[in-house]
């Protein structure tokens, strides 16, 4: 189902970039790993089995840099023909109390971790939209509705996450293609981010590639883990679908 489909990856050269990477990799699809990291990047590659190795390409780049962004891409386009799925899973998570945060790596949090994402959607979204189909998945969190200390700038740049991912849906939602925006939550993964404790990457790389091969008609989702994410029903609605049932 995967064979030669082109995923891109942001943050490829550690983690669950790197877990994603070799996951897709390992089932014949071609990937483009973003990373600001070469050496973590060819890290990634090395780690890759020697008969896939081709189907990974890698390009040193800072998303929160539109000119970084639009040139891999345009790349990575012109090469591969096609753009099927974008992993928006490059962030930075610095561990320090917002008084003690400079105001420019406060900043910096946010450039990464939303600008970022941001800028991978806008120069990925025409790919999608001209060929009429593809998926992107931003990565998300619940760390912004119970914010721990010394996490403002990554709490922040999460709350962010949830609004911008269905803003671009929205904007996109007049065009009547198979192109679809979403948010994944994988959890709490055993990543330096975590201080190496949670989930392992390679069983979160598992779901993301369960995702893509998901049936789905709704442009905008919310996933955790491999599944997804519905709010709660208030009492009102609750009783509402029984009196729905009843008269049925």
């Amino acid at each position: 189902m995967l064979k030669d489909k082109v995923v891109v990856v942001t943050g490829a050269g550690s983690g669950l970039g790197r877990a994603l990477s070799l996951a897709f990799c390992a089932e014949g699809a071609k990937v483009v790993g973003l990373g600001r990291s070469l050496e973590s990047l060819e890290q990634t590659y090395a780690s890759i089995d020697s008969g896939k190795q081709d189907l990974f390409s890698f390009y040193q780049a800072d998303v929160s840099q539109w000119a970084d962004v639009q040139g891999v891409i345009g790349s990575a386009a012109q090469a591969l023909g096609r753009i099927d799925y974008l992993f928006n899973n490059a962030a930075v998570y610095p561990r320090i109390s917002f008084l003690d945060e400079s105001a420019e790596d406060f900043s910096n949090a946010i450039s990464v971790n939303v600008v970022g994402m941001a800028n991978m959607c806008k120069a990925v979204l025409p790919v999608m939209l001209a060929q009429k189909a593809g998926r992107i998945f931003n990565l998300g969190s619940w760390a912004d509705l119970s914010p721990i200390a010394d996490s403002a700038a990554y709490s922040a740049s999460k709350g962010a996450v949830h609004s911008l991912t269905k803003a671009i849906a929205a904007d996109i939602a007049h065009h009547n293609y198979d192109v679809q925006v979403h948010e994944w939550i994988p959890g709490h993964l055993n990543t330096q981010m975590s201080g190496y404790t949670g989930i392992d990457p390679a069983l979160s790389a598992a779901w993301g590639l369960m995702l893509t091969q998901r049936k789905n008609d709704k442009k905008n989702c919310l996933f955790e883990r491999d599944q997804e994410w519905l709010p709660p029903k208030s009492l009102k609605q609750r009783i509402k679908a029984k009196l729905f049932f009843w008269k049925k």
